[in-house]
């Protein structure tokens, strides 16, 4: 039986060989195998383990994105529910809405291991799974990581992000089903 990296693998193959993808992967002397197993290292340094899920609509992943961040092809998502729990703990305190916004990113960013680096986190898009739909995504908890990914921990303010929070990459997803859900800016 395949595990769940195996399956990830096979699955970015097919779409590495997509002739569009191959096009771009033979100009720059790139074959489909190489590079699906190059993005299952991305996903293994970001996901401590992976389970395959087969999730029905309708149901709400989110994703945060900051400017030089993909929305359409980007990967990984959470549940919605993670976002209404963390309004739901800040409801009672009374911010104004740059604090609330500015609350609610850094502890995402703790939640999900986001380092500064990656993703400046200005909005967050959902995925809306449609009533009737279904998608399959592979699921796990977060790695902790460094909150300042390039600088060392001896560095002023860098620290270890907790992560942890259950994270789900899509290899395949339809982009109709994406838009932007909340701005944090």
């Amino acid at each position: 039986m395949k595990s769940a990296w195996d399956e990830i693998e096979q699955i970015l193959v097919d779409l590495y060989s997509l002739p569009h993808n191959r096009i771009h992967l033979q100009s720059n002397n790139l074959t489909a195998q190489t590079e699906a197993k190059k993005k299952v290292d991305e996903i293994k340094s970001g996901l401590a383990s992976v389970t395959r899920e087969d999730f029905s609509g309708p149901r709400l992943f989110l994703r945060v994105v900051g400017p030089a961040n993909r929305v359409y092809s980007g990967e990984c998502w959470f549940d919605a529910g993670l976002l209404d729990t963390l309004h739901a703990a800040y409801s009672r305190i009374y911010f104004s809405t740059p604090d609330k916004k500015r609350a609610l990113r850094d502890m995402l960013r703790e939640l999900l291991a986001i380092s500064n680096e990656w993703n400046r986190i200005t909005e967050i898009w959902v995925l809306e799974l449609p009533p009737g739909q279904s998608i399959r995504g592979f699921s796990g908890p977060g790695n902790p990581q460094k909150l300042f990914a390039n600088l060392p921990f001896t560095a002023e303010g860098n620290r270890m992000l907790v992560g942890k929070v259950r994270q789900v990459f899509f290899p395949v997803k339809n982009p109709l089903w994406i838009k932007k859900y909340l701005s944090m800016a």
